[in-house]
Order: C-alpha cells, then structure tokens, then sequence
C-alpha cells in the first residue's frame, strides 16, 4: 500500500510500500518496479511545489503471485516563502547598533530569525543589533512561512566592525611654571592614522588651542589646570579620545625700573612696575618725595605713576623719589618693596 504526505518544496521523501506477504511457507523474492524507474524496495525523491501533488506508483511482485501489488505515493507540496533582507549599513566602528529589515512574501504571517556567524541574534523585524567586538560577520535569516515551511537568506563576510584605536599621549613637565609655560606632548596611540589636539587653552590665540600634529607642544600664557585632549582616528574613521590634566603654576616675579622719563614722547614715559602671579585686587603704590611726602597712590596694578604731583598737573622736578609697594602673590604671600626711583627731565 502507500500513503499520502504534505512536505515542503525541496524537502527529500523517502517512499517505501508496505505489504502483506502470502503465507508460503518461504521468503519471496520481490521485484519493484516505480513509475519513476528505479526497481528498489524504496526510493528518496524531491518535493516539488510546481507539480504537486506529486504521484509516485510501485507495482511489487513475487513472480508467483498473481496479480502484482500496487501502491500508490501522494505528495502533497507546499511552496518555499521567499525574501531578502539588507541592513543600514554594513561597516561600523565597535560598538555600533545595526539594523536590518527583512522583504519576504507573506510579511504578515512570515516569521524571521537572524544569525550572526551561525549564533541566533533576534527574532523581530527589523532588527537592530548591538555589535560589541571588532570582526567579520556572516548573516543568515531563516524565514518560516505560517505553513511551517522555511528558507535561509545567507550573506557571507557581509558586515564588518572595525576596531577602535587607542588615544593615548604623556606631558612633559604636566607641571610647570608661569614663567616657563611651554609644554610638550608625545602622542604614544595605537592604530590611529590622524589627530586632534585640544589643549584646554580657549584665551590661547585664534587657532592656536589646536593642532593636527602627531606630536604637539603649546605654550600657555595664565596660571591654571588644563584639560588636555587628543582625539585620534584610524584609517576605517573609528576614534578614541583621551584626556589628561597639566598645572601651570602662578610663580610670582616683579621687575621695578629704577628710572623713567616722563616727558610724553611715549618711551618709558611711566613708573610702572611689572610681574607675573601678581595678585591684581590687593595692590598698593606710594611715590614720596624727599621731605617723605606722599604725592601719588595707586591700588590698581596696572596704573603707574606719570610724574605728577597728588593728581595734578604739576609734575615732579627731576631727581630721586622713594617708592613703597605692598605686593600679594596669588597664594597670599605678602611680598613688601621699599627703593628709589629716579626722575629724568631732559630740560633740567
């Protein structure tokens, strides 16, 4: 006798009919003869979905009996879903989060499974996936249709995620002091191609807080921490950044002349005494003349005396007067300044 089956197209069916032999006494010898051609006892055959239903008949024999045995094979076949899927992009820097949507023929009763080198990643669609390591990936989808029936969409070596390079530089000194603020950095990254340099200086000189270089130096002109980074990129576009801090420090220094001309011909036309780690909001100048009179003061740094006496505009004869600073550091060191100052008239 034989039997009726539903398969899916392409899926491989073994047909074997099954009998019952007459009780002779022996084991007949049974000649096969299937309406496909082979003369085996069975046979493996290949679900067509454009013929079905497939017919197979098997005519058995035993030479002695009469008539032979028929049977007839019913294959019942259903079709293959069919699809395609693509992904938003198919190269990316580690980590990256790619997306992939699925076509197939009944969409709304197909279901869908992905793989990623063979290990399952997600049964929606679409999908998006969080690639966490640097390799070469193959995707496979397995769309199934509500008939039970499957097909798989391969794509090798079809997306690839690059590794990231490693930002990574040393200052040298990462300290140092106001009055030698030039600092040099050396870029020790991996797997990079190019740079970014930001030295945390935004009062630096338009362009100058940046710098494309592999190496990299810059001077900077207040006291202060500094946040410096360095973006790096590899040859795919994927980057990495680091960042380290560097100190300079606010040493204090105070230059005072010891003579000016104060004569409007804008050279050396002021007493004004200079420096650097100066606190600028505790500042105090006196100029005396020689009887010990006080004939100029000044809180403000940055204004020094022009000769005058007292704000007016009588001005003070050439010769010698004595000047008293009260000076503070920026950490709050008082730092006291009592000299002469010599006046010059190139009338007198």
């Amino acid at each position: 006798t034989g039997f009726a089956v539903t398969k899916c197209d392409g899926n491989m069916v073994t047909l074997s009919p099954t009998f019952t032999s007459p009780g002779n006494g022996g084991v007949p010898q049974y000649n096969y003869s299937w309406s496909n051609g082979p003369t085996t006892n069975s046979i493996t055959v290949n679900a067509n979905y454009l013929t079905t239903p497939n017919m197979y008949t098997v005519t058995v024999g035993d030479g002695c009996t009469i008539p032979s045995a028929n049977g007839i094979f019913t294959i019942n076949v259903n079709p293959l879903p069919t699809g395609n899927f693509a992904a938003n992009t198919m190269t990316a820097c580690v980590p990256s989060s790619i997306t992939f949507s699925a076509t197939s023929s009944n969409p709304s009763t197909d279901t869908y499974s992905w793989y990623a080198n063979q290990s399952g990643i997600g049964l929606t669609n679409p999908l998006s996936y969080n690639f966490m390591i640097a390799d070469t990936f193959s995707i496979d989808l397995i769309i199934t249709s509500a008939l039970g029936c499957s097909v798989t969409v391969t794509k090798k070596n079809y997306i690839i995620i690059y590794p990231l390079p490693v930002a990574e530089f040393y200052a040298a000194p990462s300290t140092a002091s106001i009055l030698s603020p030039y600092i040099t950095f050396t870029n020790t990254s991996l797997g990079a191609v190019s740079y970014i340099w930001d030295f945390g200086d935004p009062a630096a000189q338009i362009g100058g807080n940046n710098s494309t270089f592999v190496n990299a130096n810059h001077n900077y002109g207040f006291a202060g921490t500094y946040n410096v980074s360095l973006l790096a990129t590899s040859i795919h576009g994927c980057t990495d950044v680091v960042s380290h801090p560097i100190e300079i420090t606010p040493d204090f220094a105070l230059y005072i002349p010891n003579c000016f001309t104060p004569d409007a011909n804008g050279k050396n036309d002021m007493f004004q005494p200079l420096g650097v780690g100066i606190d600028e909001d505790n500042y105090r100048m006196d100029i005396f003349d020689r009887w010990g009179e006080n004939i100029f003061t000044s809180n403000n740094f940055r204004k020094g005396w022009d000769g005058t006496v007292k704000g007016s505009t009588k001005t003070a004869p050439q010769g010698v007067y004595i000047y008293k600073l009260q000076v503070l550091d920026l950490q709050g060191g008082k730092h006291p300044y009592v000299g002469h100052v010599t006046v010059i008239r190139e009338n007198q």
